[in-house]
């Protein structure tokens, strides 16, 4: 018979205490939604903002044919390093040898006759000094004269432009490289329309362009007045998401703003020892400050946005929620730099926010591990 008792009184005190959580419900007084938190907090970061980046060859030439011809054999293969002034390509080059030869001998016939006038020209002098002749014939032999020495310097220039149509038929590396696929096969006629024969270009260094906000431009300026350039580091995320190993450095800052696009275009060049960045590859530019700066760091899992733009919420006194306004810049070690909206020491939540609404009740715990 105890045993019955002491087990009625048990349900008797659950069912109390069910009914006086039912009056609390019934009160408008929910029980408060567990919450993890973290304290916003100073830390010494280096800012970072990421950007999407297209590489470019510092150096890259289309390789043409400057006369037309039979192309010959090849000299390199495709994807060879090639130095400067190798010899790539080679078109026939038995008809420009011949006209080679033809303007020499144009250049004999030029010399023969201008000895010629010069010797009549200098008799006709003498005979002049007589009165043997006319003036009229001096003038003429004279003229003959002229004219012989204007028709040597036309042959001399024929036999320089014959000369350097021969030499284009060595297709030579104008810069060192790494040559494309051959775009024509030996035994092919081309000529200065018949388009690229191959592309090379220099793999190291590279080129990254890629374009910031006018905002982001105008601060970066700012800051740049006390640290330059040389205060702002570049590095790459590779396609893979791995980060690409060199440091590279701004070399081109835009002149003019893209009015369609409200940016500015940039330019950076790294050092491509291993040929990992390609021509044309996509990747993404992070800049961050050499020099680590103090600022207000909290988790990113913590932000939320809707229609009027980021906001965080933080635990107030009674251990209730409230809604601040931020605006932040991302990490890629998922933290975001506070810049507007928090104070050092605000407990931010950083998980359980779907469960809470302004000026809810909340039961915080310190959240532990990476990014806390």
């Amino acid at each position: 018979m105890a045993a019955v008792a002491g087990a009625r009184r048990s349900l008797l005190a659950a069912l109390l205490l069910v009914a006086s959580a039912g009056t609390a419900l019934a009160q408008g007084t929910p029980p408060a939604a567990p919450v993890l938190v973290v304290e916003a907090t100073l830390r010494d970061i280096a800012r970072q903002a990421e950007f999407t980046g297209r590489v470019r060859a510092v150096d890259r030439v289309e390789l043409r044919a400057r006369v037309g011809g039979t192309l010959g054999a090849r000299r390199v293969t495709d994807g060879q390093d090639v130095a400067e002034g190798a010899v790539l390509f080679t078109l026939d080059p038995a008809p420009y040898e011949a006209v080679v030869e033809q303007r020499r001998a144009a250049i004999e016939a030029a010399e023969a006759t201008l000895e010629v006038a010069s010797a009549q020209y200098e008799r006709a002098r003498q005979l002049w000094r007589t009165r043997s002749i006319p003036e009229a014939t001096l003038d003429q032999r004279r003229g003959d004269q002229l004219r012989a020495r204007a028709d040597l310097s036309i042959a001399r220039a024929a036999l320089r432009e014959a000369e350097l149509n021969l030499s284009y038929t060595e297709i030579r590396a104008p810069i060192a490289g790494q040559i494309g696929p051959a775009a024509v096969s030996p035994g092919n006629l081309v000529g200065p329309e018949s388009g690229a024969l191959a592309v090379l270009v220099r793999q190291d260094p590279m080129h990254v362009a890629f374009s910031i906000g006018q905002r982001q431009f105008v601060e970066a300026r700012t800051a740049g007045a006390e640290r330059g350039v040389g205060g702002i580091r570049v590095r790459l995320v590779l396609p893979d998401g791995s980060t690409y190993p060199e440091t590279g450095r701004i070399d081109f800052g835009g002149v003019q703003a893209d009015a369609r696009t409200d940016s500015v275009p940039l330019r950076a060049v790294f050092s491509n020892p291993r040929r990992v960045l390609l021509d044309g590859m996509g990747v993404r530019v992070v800049l961050e400050l050499a020099q680590p700066q103090q600022a207000l760091v909290i988790p990113q899992s913590a932000l939320l946005a809707d229609q009027q733009g980021s906001y965080v919420f933080v635990v107030e006194a009674g251990n209730r929620a409230a809604i601040r306004r931020v605006r932040t810049e991302a990490r890629r070690d998922g933290t975001a730099v506070v810049l507007e909206g928090l104070s050092a020491g605000d407990t931010v939540i950083a998980q359980g926010q779907a469960r809470v609404r302004p000026g809810a009740l909340v039961a915080p715990r310190p959240l532990s591990g990476a990014g806390s």
